[in-house]
């Protein structure tokens, strides 16, 4: 199949998916305070099933496509998207707003990210799990993997990490001063 017709199939049933959402809404006039919960059910639905089938064709890409979508909604939307494309270019755009030679920013938005990946994936583990430690444990393993996979002098690399992280620390110690 061609894009244009991807692109028009795809149109078309979201199209009718939301025509359904528009009745579920309108249908019943006492469902109108339910507007939030029956949208974000229809969300859900419509994003789980999609990866779902997704995922049987490609498997892997289930945290691919989660990501997209989870960058997607905290830029705004895909309106948004279009804007940021439009004003920096189709391959220049980035949905963080980081422009492409600020690296401690960038730095600082991965480091956030991580951390908030950490506590969703904290709070996935059974109750007894869900220790602060966990949280050290996670970095040590994907540390541990990195280092190992990505680089030829692992050790050296981590010596380099440590001071790093020391001067940090440090810094941060001199703020609160």
């Amino acid at each position: 199949m061609k894009q244009a017709d991807v692109s028009s199939e795809v149109s078309k049933v979201m199209t009718n998916a939301l025509c359904e959402l528009q009745r579920l809404v309108t249908e019943d006039p006492s469902k109108q305070h339910d507007v939030l919960m029956i949208t974000k059910t229809f969300l859900m639905g419509v994003i789980s099933t999609a990866v779902d089938l997704t995922e049987v064709r490609a498997p892997g890409s289930a945290p691919f496509l989660f990501a997209d979508i989870e960058a997607v909604a905290k830029s705004g939307g895909l309106r948004a998207i279009k804007n940021m494309q439009s004003n920096n270019g189709l391959v220049n755009y980035s949905v963080s707003n980081i422009e492409s030679d600020d690296d401690v920013t960038a730095m600082n938005y991965l480091g956030q990210e991580l951390g908030t990946a950490l506590f969703k994936g904290l709070h996935e583990l059974p109750l007894p799990l869900r220790k602060p430690e966990m949280l050290l444990r996670g970095v040590e393993a994907l540390l541990a993997n990195l280092l190992n996979q990505k680089f030829n002098n692992s050790h050296d690399i981590l010596d380099s990490l440590c001071e790093h992280v020391h001067m940090s620390l440090s810094d941060l110690e001199r703020r609160k001063h």
